[in-house]
């Protein structure tokens, strides 16, 4: 809090004698005081060189003394020689020398394959006519249903339709019949209570 007040009485907004007194007497106060004054002349660039003009040669300086270590490797890597020897290798090459003939000839047959198909699809595009690549008329000139295996059986008729409305008409009649009986039957029970 007082650090914020500092800063404000720095800004000439709250000046009181009672912070100047305070500053006066507290040793922390007066060394934040001085870095907020550096910190005001650097935002305002009121100074020409903040770190001296000697800072570059003091740096060099520093570098110079500081130790150099050079850094011993705890493990050597294993030279080729020493790599092929190792039965590691020895088994990688067994097992990666025939996977790599298969794959060699397993490609040889793609572009064998590949190529007989292309060269044998541009013959028969010279000799085959000219067709049209979208047909819109339908194959046997009529229409026919949207889905090709949707069963003709289960296609409702118009007398269904009618059974299942007079079904439903009997359902509701002897809904209303069973209300009617039952709500006059507990009307008289509660008359007689």
């Amino acid at each position: 809090m007082q650090k914020e007040l500092l800063s404000a009485y720095i800004d000439g907004e709250q000046v009181s004698n009672e912070l100047t007194e305070e500053l006066c007497r507290d040793a922390d106060l007066q060394e934040s005081w001085a870095h907020f004054h550096t910190i005001r002349s650097v935002m305002r660039n009121e100074t020409d060189v903040l770190l001296g003009a000697d800072f570059s040669a003091k740096m060099e300086a520093l570098i110079e003394q500081e130790e150099i270590r050079i850094a011993q490797p705890t493990v050597s890597q294993p030279t080729a020689d020493e790599v092929e020897k190792s039965p590691f290798a020895q088994k990688l090459k067994a097992w990666f020398a025939p996977m790599m003939q298969v794959a060699v000839a397993a490609g040889v047959c793609l572009v064998a394959v590949t190529g007989f198909q292309s060269f044998t699809t541009a013959n028969n595009a010279k000799e085959m006519p000219d067709t049209p690549v979208l047909q819109t008329l339908p194959f046997n000139n009529s229409v026919q249903e949207v889905s090709y295996n949707a069963p003709a059986r289960d296609v409702v008729t118009p007398e269904q339709v009618e059974q299942k409305s007079k079904r439903i008409g009997a359902m509701l009649q002897n809904y209303e019949l069973q209300r009617r009986v039952y709500a006059d039957s507990l009307s008289m029970q509660r008359t007689e209570k």
